[in-house]
């Protein structure tokens, strides 16, 4: 009977802290708060760090991007963070009361690790909810100092090569800009039983919007992917033995770039990866560089044969070079949605359509940036003249001769402006991105 009584009361006592709610206002709140409505935090992070596993964290309007403003939000719980929150917490509207992680320029040198969020959690049994926050990297990026790259009506020049200097800030008033090569969500290895991802933005990623390696079950839902560099969504499962599980349902994506200017690495809206069966369902993919789908990457034989890699009532719009990449001898096969039915590495293919007219997203679509990507050009040339008097020279002192190459794109991965981006929740009725409930 003791121990019973013993037992009840632990399961009592670990209801009540699974219950707890806290709350973080940067307008009202302080670090030194006690997490209450009345009192609540200053910074996401101080809540994260404070509360104990399994409370649930509501976070009002403002922007928040770390302690001190460090460009970095880690989340080393079991925590439930709901955003779009007005000031008493009384009202939630996620695109009225918008709960920002929109870093500056300033803050990309003390920003660490792969992400701007950064979930690390071990708990097999524990539940993670990002819900409602909106991410956006576009004024932190580093974009041409020169304005190369800027098609009429686009915001910024195109972004600047990593680890490159250029202008940058919210009017591109900053020089010196270096951008931080980071995901806006990083999975640093995760182990819980289910992350849930709903109702965010990512916007102006100048890497992968979410990515990383997990353990365990992931919802990806009602987001949109907005100009994200290299691919929208790149989640990896880590064991080795066990498939692990991505739900990626009701998210727009639009406008991936390539890892470089020259359009021939990457750029694709989401990633059928290793360790992992994907239900990719109801999804608008589109405007990829590369390839709306990527199914290139393969498991062992054994292992690859019980792969799942579903694509159910998804939209496919303006894809560059095709709607999904399969891996072939030595190349990769494109293929456009009309000719999923014959691709055996994509296990379910009911419903999926191709669009082509942006009439379909009523004008929620910035039309000089659609534009501008469709008529994406880029250009090399070389200037080698072998018989030239600096070359005589070269060859009589026994040195190579010399020459040079150059390259322009007309566009590559400019910012896409932020209120344009969050018009695309609820543009598509029955594909993408819904209205936020």
């Amino acid at each position: 009977m003791k121990r019973f009584l013993m037992l009840a009361v632990a399961m009592l006592f670990a209801m009540s802290i699974s219950a707890q709610e806290y709350y973080v206002s940067k307008t009202t709140g302080s670090t030194r708060g006690d997490g209450s409505k009345e009192k609540p935090y200053k910074t996401i992070q101080k809540a994260i760090d404070a509360v104990p596993e399994g409370s649930t964290i509501y976070v009002a309007e403002g922007n928040y991007f770390g302690t001190l403003d460090c460009g970095n939000i880690n989340v080393t719980k079991c925590v439930k963070i709901y955003g779009g929150y007005n000031t008493d917490f009384t009202t939630r509207d996620i695109l009225k009361y918008r709960t920002l992680v929109q870093p500056t320029a300033e803050s990309n040198g003390t920003a660490k690790g792969g992400g701007t969020m950064i979930i690390k959690v071990y708990n097999p049994n524990g539940e993670i909810v990002i819900d409602g926050l909106l991410f956006d990297r576009g004024n932190s990026i580093a974009y041409n100092a020169k304005g190369e790259g800027k098609p009429k009506g686009v915001e910024s020049p195109m972004m600047n090569p990593i680890g490159s200097a250029g202008i940058g800030g919210p009017n591109l008033e900053l020089t010196g800009v270096l951008t931080t090569e980071t995901r806006e969500l990083y999975f640093d290895n995760p182990n819980c039983k289910t992350i849930t991802i709903r109702n965010c933005a990512f916007v102006n990623a100048p890497n992968y919007g979410i990515g990383g390696m997990f353990q365990g079950e992931v919802t990806i839902d009602n987001c949109i992917f907005v100009n994200c560099r290299m691919i929208a969504c790149d989640v990896m499962g880590s064991n080795g033995q066990n498939y692990q599980t991505v739900h990626f349902t009701n998210n727009t994506v639009l406008f991936t770039w390539s890892r470089m200017k020259d359009f021939d690495d990457m750029g694709y809206g989401f990633r059928y990866n290793n360790g992992t069966h994907s239900y990719v369902d109801h999804c608008i993919i589109g405007c990829s560089i590369y390839a709306g789908l990527d199914r290139c990457r393969l498991d062992y034989k054994d292992k690859e044969a019980q792969k799942i890699a579903e694509t159910t009532n998804n939209m496919f719009f303006l894809n560059r070079r095709a709607d999904a990449a399969l891996a072939g001898g030595g190349k990769f096969i494109m293929i456009n949605v009309d000719q999923f039915e014959d691709a055996e590495p994509l296990t379910e293919i009911d419903g999926c359509i191709g669009m082509s007219d942006p009439k379909v997203f009523n004008g929620k679509i910035n039309e000089a940036y659609l534009k501008g990507f469709a008529n994406a050009t880029y250009k090399e040339s070389v200037d080698y003249q072998p018989s030239s008097a600096d070359n005589k020279l070269r060859a009589a002192l026994g040195l190579n001769k010399q020459g040079s190459i150059s390259s322009s794109s007309s566009m590559f991965a400019n910012r896409y402006p932020f209120e344009d981006a969050l018009k695309l929740f609820g543009a598509v009725q029955g594909y993408g991105a819904q209205l936020p409930k």
